[in-house]
């Protein structure tokens, strides 16, 4: 029986029986372009295309409509000037409509969970639709539901900017479609801006990450914030980047444990990729090393991330200074603590008053302890050279352990 004489019974029962087999969004998209005899494609709210069908006489359309394998901006932007977009946005009924650039007509529905619209759904008209084709539609969006929900959590997707930062961190869209999908949202990013990665530890953290984004855009409103790799990642713009911003978050996050690292400022969005590893890197170096602080900014570890990198392939202890280790054997065999008063006057940009207050004795038991290192071991402590030598070395000892 060819698909044109099946009954809406029959066809149902294929579009469902296609959701059941778990077979991908892309082989379900292609069973139920054969179903409804014309082209479907579906793309999220980012105006990403999720899949369109790869069946036989279908490129051609494609080659019409999506001639760079992406939503054009412009013909995106004409589409949401007609209405159209407006009316699929806000209406569970499919939506018939004509594209002005294409001399084709389409049935159009969105995918919605709880949350919002996650997505939209698009059937072309090369062949003349049929009576119970909007009713198909929409059974044919509940199964994509059910597909992107099998695939991962749809809740952050109903937020346009969401699948745009995931593409550039992942490297899943290219540099012209990124910006094409940019355009066409109307996405104004700062000129120039940093990334906030915030980490947080509690034992229901997926509820506690989406109620703490909402109460964070409510008091940063000019942020754009999602939820990724479970944890909040924020971009905001410089010139609202301050103490008191750092304060107001801090304070949001009061009642938790949490880590926020800061990245470097950058002056493209898709720079995030790279302020995204900056976030990571500081999430190991704050683990390996213990860090009590929860605010780290990447320049603070940026050292302790090359050390990080150097480690895979080498040995970091064979490139510190061979006077540490005479030192720590010095220390064992006499019961001193020689090393650590070095390190606490190296990191306290040697000033013997704050390295002795972070010691907790007196400054001239410091100061003694300082000479007998130069004495005993034949230093100059006032050598700038040999200092950032002894401060890096010790830094390389404290990764390696």
């Amino acid at each position: 029986m060819s698909v044109n004489n099946e009954t809406y019974s029959e066809r149902k029962d294929k579009i469902l029986n296609a959701l059941i087999d778990r077979r991908g969004l892309q082989h379900f998209t292609d069973l139920a372009a054969e179903v409804m005899s014309n082209p479907i494609f579906i793309y999220d709210v980012s105006g990403k295309i999720l899949a369109k069908s790869q069946i036989n006489g279908h490129q051609e359309i494609w080659e019409e409509l999506l001639p760079q394998g992406y939503l054009n901006a412009e013909k995106a932007i004409i589409t949401e000037n007609s209405g159209v977009m407006k009316k699929l946005m806000e209406e569970d009924t499919p939506v018939l409509g004509k594209f002005s650039y294409s001399q084709f007509r389409f049935l159009g529905c969105r995918v919605r969970d709880k949350h919002g619209v996650v997505a939209i759904v698009t059937i072309i008209e090369k062949e003349a639709f049929r009576s119970e084709d909007s009713d198909l539609l929409v059974i044919v969006c509940k199964s994509v539901l059910f597909e992107l929900l099998y695939q991962e959590r749809t809740a952050m997707q109903t937020i346009p900017y969401f699948r745009v930062l995931k593409d550039i961190i992942e490297e899943t869209a290219s540099i012209s479609e990124i910006r094409e999908r940019c355009r066409a949202l109307r996405l104004d990013f700062p000129e120039s801006m940093r990334l906030l990665g915030i980490k947080i530890y509690d034992n229901n953290n997926t509820l506690s990450l989406f109620f703490l984004r909402e109460t964070l855009l409510a008091s940063v409103p000019s942020c754009h914030c999602i939820i990724y790799d479970e944890s909040l990642i924020m971009i905001i713009s410089e010139k609202h980047f301050s103490q008191s911003f750092l304060s107001i978050v801090q304070d949001i996050f009061s009642n938790y444990e949490i880590r926020i690292g800061v990245s470097t400022r950058f002056t493209d969005i898709l720079e995030v990729k790279n302020a995204f590893q900056q976030m990571q890197a500081i999430q190991s170096v704050y683990q390996k090393l213990n860090l009590e602080k929860p605010l780290t900014f990447y320049e603070d570890i940026l050292l302790y991330h090359f050390m990080e990198l150097a480690s895979k392939e080498h040995d970091l202890n064979k490139f510190c200074l061979p006077i540490l280790k005479k030192i720590e054997e010095y220390d064992n065999v006499n019961g001193t603590l020689l090393k650590e008063s070095l390190e606490a006057y190296l990191e306290s940009g040697r000033n013997i008053q704050k390295a002795a207050e972070r010691l907790y004795m007196h400054k001239n038991t410091l100061y003694y302890r300082l000479k007998r290192i130069e004495d005993f071991f034949n230093l100059d402590l006032n050598d700038e050279n040999l200092c950032f030598n002894l401060q890096f070395s010790l830094r390389m000892k404290r990764m390696a352990r």
